[in-house]
């Protein structure tokens, strides 16, 4: 009797603390919210194992082309020219310098 008590005191704090870290967890995302034509900087995922202080991680300027359900972006560089690929929400961030001029 007092073995499925013990489990049962177990599960339910374990339920406790998982939804502490849940609250935890949303309160602290940051919504991205951007609009196409917006000028982003795309996270260098390389270095995702190897962080160094003095390198750069950010590769520069990109334009929005299309935004799709679930957070996924489409890029094109400047010129014009589209980014290989389709890119996530949460590798990106806004551009507040000035744009480069167009080549």
């Amino acid at each position: 009797m007092e073995l499925e008590e013990d489990h049962f005191l177990t599960g339910f704090h374990r339920q406790v603390q998982k939804e502490c870290e849940k609250g935890w967890h949303d309160r602290h995302i940051k919504l991205h919210t951007f609009k196409v034509d917006d000028l982003l900087l795309l996270y260098d995922s390389k270095f995702m194992k190897l962080p160094g202080k003095f390198q750069m991680h950010w590769l520069g300027q990109y334009v929005i082309k299309e935004i799709m359900d679930g957070g996924v972006v489409q890029l094109a560089k400047l010129n014009g020219e589209p980014f290989p690929g389709k890119v996530n929400r949460s590798r990106l961030k806004l551009y507040t310098g000035d744009p480069a001029p167009k080549q």
